[in-house]
């Protein structure tokens, strides 16, 4: 894996700036065409993604981040700890056989696109499921 340390100065550093700095220089990697952040270590804070029940916050983000495909870790400040893997090897999963619809009570769900319209009528309820905090990212 290649390490890359940012030491910043003159400037109050927080994570959202540490990981600002740091999505930008993997994006300026020249061998990476796709740069997904999958691991990142909080040392002020003692956190770290992804969250691991009972795993050692010091080492399991980096133990998960490699065997994630990671291929750059950046270091910023010596307080936060990136790492990014290249996404541009995997496959597109093409456009998505759901489709988010509201009924007329404003409630939200998800629905298969074959499914989503019967010539004009909304979808029985066996064909949508209620919009939440999980199925949200379906579509």
């Amino acid at each position: 894996m290649k390490h890359v340390q940012l030491n910043v100065s003159g400037m109050n550093l927080d994570f959202k700036t540490a990981s600002a700095l740091a999505a930008s220089c993997a994006g300026r990697d020249v061998e990476m065409e796709e740069p997904v952040l999958v691991a990142w270590h909080d040392k002020r804070q003692s956190r770290m993604s992804p969250v691991i029940e009972g795993a050692d916050i010091s080492s399991r983000w980096r133990d998960y981040g490699v065997s994630h495909s990671g291929c750059l870790e950046v270091d910023v400040g010596g307080d936060y700890d990136f790492i990014f893997a290249d996404s541009a090897a995997f496959n597109d999963y093409g456009p998505s056989p759901y489709v988010n619809i509201t009924d007329g009570k404003g409630q939200e769900y998800i629905c298969q696109i074959i499914n989503a319209v019967h010539g004009g009528r909304s979808p029985d309820m066996n064909s949508r499921v209620p919009l939440d905090e999980y199925t949200s990212k379906m579509t």
